[in-house]
């Protein structure tokens, strides 16, 4: 098919240049040149955003402007017993159908779309309508290219997005998220003690928070509120509690560090190991958990939160949501909104408690902030939000998506699936800066992304590239 030896030429090519996410100028220096030997019109932005324009191959064409779309940052990760130096660029190797690096990430998350786009740019047999390319950079650090480009001059109706991992998956939708920490002052006092309770809980599966919220796996920070519930009583007192984590990471584990009478010791863990084995059955189908205490002796005196302080944590951490909040009816299966709770950190000035919240519909994602905020104010807490990104709302009607899918199952005599994430891709931030901008996402076969043994198909490079030249044809051919 036309250029595609030049879609591995030019991955191979841009491999050689040190592109880290944040370290991107250099990448893009390269692509603003690379446009400008070409005399085509680029744009290069303060964030090293680039954006080249080309005609359509077509004389005298008058259709809409079909938008590619990728970024040109990478994960950098190598083998522990790798000596390559970040600086001498990614080395290429071919092995057994596959493209690999030497012992580092291979970058094919997301070089494999700057060569397909630099490929296209190249070409002078290519049909296709007039092309408007962009690049993004700083995606792996949160999309932070894809919010900050400017898209005044942006006038595409057709966007195919290049970032995906599996071949002949369309994905036609994303999430959007916010996040957000609740903060509980940490008020304390000093209190006789007896004796110090330690309770542990490990053992959880744990995962990421949108692609695996929907397996019902425990949260340690949620357990450990039910917990907490469960024994509170004013003879206790709470010196900690904690779980350290991510807001996109399901927390496996949380400790926390009580004060008790000695008399009643006996008591507390019998009422604790009925809660694990409550636990136990309630999580037998998804995951498996472990509590362990430890009794040890306490000095005459401690610092501990005051019971008011003790309550409001222990009640906001059984109101917080956890899970799955709706599913989405359009898309059987698929998680529409969710919220997850990722760690508890103290300090001396409070306690902070953070979420992720994700959902491909912006009144639900705004619903379940705004129960966090009635949680945190009910409980003396303070709200804060950062984070925001915008969700890609899936389309009941959609050219450019059936048309992918017929010319790939034409093509290739196998069935496309459609499918959407619920996580965020930088297709949420042009569905909403673009007017009416009909978008899929597509990709080759990918594997171990974001690891030292990333690996990418060769012969799915060649089947993403057919596709996309026969969907530029066809685009250019009904404009």
């Amino acid at each position: 098919m036309n250029n595609i030896d030049n879609v591995f030429k030019y991955f191979k090519e841009i491999s050689k240049i040190p592109r880290e996410t944040s370290k991107e100028k250099q990448i893009s220096d390269y692509l603003v040149n690379f446009a400008k030997e070409r005399y085509l019109e680029v744009v290069q932005d303060n964030l090293f955003n680039v954006t080249i324009k080309k005609k359509s191959s077509i004389k005298n064409y008058s259709g809409p402007a079909v938008i590619l779309q990728g970024h040109m940052d990478m994960v950098y990760e190598k083998a522990a017993d790798s000596g390559h130096i970040y600086e001498n660029g990614i080395e290429v190797i071919e092995r057994d159908g596959f493209l690999y690096a030497n012992k580092t990430t291979l970058g094919a998350d997301n070089g494999i779309a700057l060569a397909y786009c630099l490929a296209v740019l190249d070409s002078d047999e290519i049909k296709h309508p007039d092309l408007e390319i962009i690049i993004t950079s700083q995606e792996e650090g949160g999309l932070a290219g894809a919010q900050s480009i400017n898209t005044d001059n942006i006038k595409g109706k057709f966007l195919i997005n290049l970032d995906s991992e599996e071949e002949g998956v369309f994905f036609t939708s994303c999430a959007g998220g916010v996040r957000n920490y609740v903060r509980i002052p940490a008020e304390k006092e000093e209190i006789k003690c007896d004796i110090m309770l330690s309770i542990n809980i490990s053992g959880l599966k744990g995962g990421h928070s949108g692609l695996e919220i929907d397996l019902e796996r425990g949260n340690a920070i949620k357990l450990m509120g039910r917990l907490l519930y469960k024994i509170n009583s004013p003879d206790i007192h709470l010196l900690s509690v904690q779980s350290a984590g991510k807001a996109n990471a399901i927390p496996n584990k949380a400790a926390a560090l009580l004060a008790i009478p000695e008399n009643m010791i006996d008591e507390i863990k019998s009422t604790i190991e009925k809660i694990e084995t409550s636990f136990s059955k309630e999580l037998k189908f998804s995951d498996d958990i472990r509590i362990d205490t430890e009794i040890s002796n306490c000095s005459k005196t401690t610092i501990s939160y005051t019971d008011d302080a003790k309550n409001k944590i222990i009640k906001t951490l059984m109101l917080i949501p956890y899970g799955v909040m709706n599913k989405n009816l359009a898309m059987p299966g698929l998680v529409q909104t969710s919220s997850n709770v990722g760690s508890l950190d103290e300090n001396e000035k409070d306690i902070s408690i953070l979420s992720s919240i994700r959902s491909s519909v912006e009144s639900q994602k705004y619903n379940v902030a705004d129960t966090i905020k009635v949680i945190a104010s009910l409980n003396g807490a303070q709200c804060d939000f950062f984070n925001d990104y915008p969700q890609w709302e899936y389309k009941a009607e959609s050219k450019l998506r059936d048309m992918a899918v017929n010319i790939y199952e034409e093509t290739f005599g196998k069935k496309a699936r459609l499918t959407a994430i619920h996580a965020g891709l930088e297709c949420g931030y042009f569905y909403n800066k673009l007017n009416d901008v009909d978008i899929i996402s597509m990709g080759p076969d990918l594997f171990e992304v974001h690891t030292a043994n990333e690996h990418a198909g060769i012969e799915s490079i060649k089947n993403v590239w057919i596709l996309l030249i026969k969907l530029l044809e066809k685009l250019s051919a009904e404009a």
